[in-house]
């Protein structure tokens, strides 16, 4: 019996955190069910983050819609202009849907997607891309873009319920002077950098080796 004193207070304490974790559970489940249109987007905040972009350059990313919430339901998405004017109304945007080409304009032209349907529990990609037009000159240099992706999903019954989410766009020009014509994408130029920096490293490997056996050969002899 002194026994079961003693563990009586341990044995109270496993059944509140029992209790409460069941308790928080409904309640998550509860409320993901009172959110009836919810719609999803990934990544979650930022679509475009670069930095030094050329003329020439661009950028293509994968935007991941899903539809979380109990009712199916409409989308579309909106750009709106957050920063300066002079690059956001140059930049070049191309968004596509499978093979669907669903717009291929500057960036400063798109008004929305035409209305997209996306049933409970489904999701889709849309493949944007981002292109900094090659006859841009010197002016362009060292100037920012700023944007915001604001996607909207509505219910299509009675009781609309309507749901935004909004993706941010940043994009800076490169700081150094810009010829204007065509140059390679970021990623093409660090795989070119990479594949001379380690050619030049097998170099001075190869010529390190030939010492060593030439020294060694002296050595013996």
């Amino acid at each position: 019996m002194k026994k079961l004193f003693q563990i009586l207070p341990l044995l109270l304490l496993l059944g509140c955190m029992s209790l409460f974790s069941v308790t928080s559970a409904f309640a998550d489940e509860s409320t993901a069910e009172n959110n009836e249109i919810n719609i999803s987007l990934s990544p979650e905040e930022t679509l475009f983050d670069i930095t030094n972009m050329k003329p020439g350059d661009w950028a293509p990313r994968t935007i991941t819609v899903k539809n979380i919430g109990s009712k199916d339901f409409d989308y579309l998405m909106q750009i709106q202009n957050s920063g300066d004017e002079m690059l956001f109304n140059e930049l070049l945007l191309e968004i596509k849907a499978a093979d669907e080409e669903l717009y291929q304009d500057k960036l400063a032209d798109f008004k929305s997607l035409p209305i997209r349907k996306l049933a409970t529990g489904n999701e889709e990609n849309l493949d944007v891309t981002i292109r900094f037009p090659e006859h841009l000159g010197n002016e362009f240099q060292g100037l920012h873009a700023s944007f915001d992706f604001i996607f909207t999903a509505e219910g299509n019954d009675s009781e609309t319920e309507t749901v935004q989410e909004v993706m941010v766009g940043k994009i800076d020009s490169s700081g150094s002077p810009m010829s204007g014509g065509p140059r390679l994408p970021d990623s093409t130029t660090n795989l070119v950098n990479f594949m001379l920096i380690g050619g030049a490293l097998g170099v001075a490997g190869i010529v390190l080796i030939i010492i060593i056996y030439y020294r060694r050969l002296r050595f013996v002899q």
